[in-house]
């Protein structure tokens, strides 16, 4: 019985990022999830509880794989080409969920915003460790380390969302960016960090 729970349950999380997708975390209604999921109302109240909940717990599991990624590194003294790598991957990866959870973002959603407060701040703070010791290794310092982080999650991360709206635009369908493809910009990110916004220091 444990087991067919465990199945309704993840078929409901699954309904859940269909959904999004089509509308939007601010357009998802419990009922909708439920008849998406095959199930009752009542089973989603039982798992669940709340929209709020779920939301967070979808949440949840679709950061899971970005942070078991990040873990690892964390533990190894991560370089920051690899950092970035993760970042691109999962920015290649999940931009479909991305991009919709972009718009509730924008729309000040309040769960989502909340959610993403806690959880790239984190992030944020092992990129910048990362990248601090690598100016240390490299000899190089920035005048400022908030600029120097906006700047590598754009070169790496924003390109493959753009790719997301550009198709949503109704463009023409391309293949998302290889592995060689996202490392590439991830050497030519570094290179522009090193380049364009650091100095030499004595």
């Amino acid at each position: 019985m444990a087991r067919k729970s465990n199945e309704l349950d993840k078929k409901m999380i699954a309904a859940g990022v269909e959904l999004i997708l089509e509308g939007g975390i601010a357009k998802l209604s419990t009922r909708d999830i439920a008849e998406r999921a095959g199930a009752n109302l009542g089973m989603f109240n039982y798992h669940f509880g709340t929209k709020e909940k779920f939301v967070l717990k979808l949440l949840n599991e679709f950061y899971k794989e970005f942070l078991e990624n990040l873990d690892p590194l964390n533990n190894e003294e991560p370089h920051l080409e690899a950092v970035l790598f993760q970042i691109a991957v999962f920015s290649r990866d999940s931009r479909k969920l991305l991009t919709s959870i972009l718009s509730d973002v924008l729309s000040n959603d309040e769960v989502v915003v909340r959610f993403l407060k806690k959880n790239f701040s984190e992030h944020f703070a092992v990129l910048e460790q990362t990248l601090k010791a690598h100016l240390k290794i490299k000899k190089l310092s920035t005048p400022n380390i908030n600029h120097a982080i906006r700047f590598l999650i754009g070169a790496v991360g924003v390109p493959n969302i753009l790719f997301e709206v550009y198709e949503r635009g109704g463009r023409k369908k391309h293949s998302p960016d290889s592995d060689n493809e996202l490392k590439s910009r991830v050497k030519a990110a570094i290179i522009g960090l090193e380049s364009g916004l650091c100095d030499k220091t004595k």
